[in-house]
């Protein structure tokens, strides 16, 4: 069976948390007229929620605005991760031409549209062959393998 756990609003102003089966009263005054403000599944959560209710105004502003900056952050890393291999790999299938060929011009251009300036044409053409992915097939063309 989960138990439920609820934020409690003191009348002193002080948030704490409880297992809703049990009688609690504040930590800091003592008090056991509270409000419950809301349920949680998990501990995990009630302990974010306390926390950020006992923020003061100004620290609650700067911390959601830091926490925002890093999430931007991680999903700039993230989208720059899932940007790897794979990515160039569809970018180099995308710029191979109906006759199969790939040719740096073609592959320049797409990465320049998708927003990649590393690597270069040159370089993942370069990774390409020593992985065995493409084969010269002319002085400015590649053909798959």
């Amino acid at each position: 069976m989960d138990e439920v756990w609820i934020l409690v609003k003191c009348i002193c102003g002080n948030s704490f948390g409880s297992r809703r089966s049990s009688f609690s009263s504040c930590p800091r005054c003592g008090s056991s007229k509270g409000k419950t403000q809301t349920e949680f599944q998990s501990s995990e959560s009630l302990a974010g929620a306390v926390a950020a209710s006992n923020l003061p105004a100004q620290i609650s502003q700067e911390v959601e605005s830091r926490i925002a900056a890093e999430e931007s952050r991680r999903a700039a890393v993230e989208e720059k991760a899932r940007g790897g291999p794979e990515a160039i790999r569809r970018i180099m299938r995308q710029s191979t031409g109906d006759d199969g060929m790939l040719t740096l011009e073609t592959l320049a251009v797409e990465l320049e549209k998708e927003g990649y300036d590393d690597p270069s044409a040159e370089q993942a053409i370069g990774q390409a062959e020593l992985g065995g992915i493409l084969v010269r097939a002319g002085p400015d063309s590649w053909s798959w393998l």
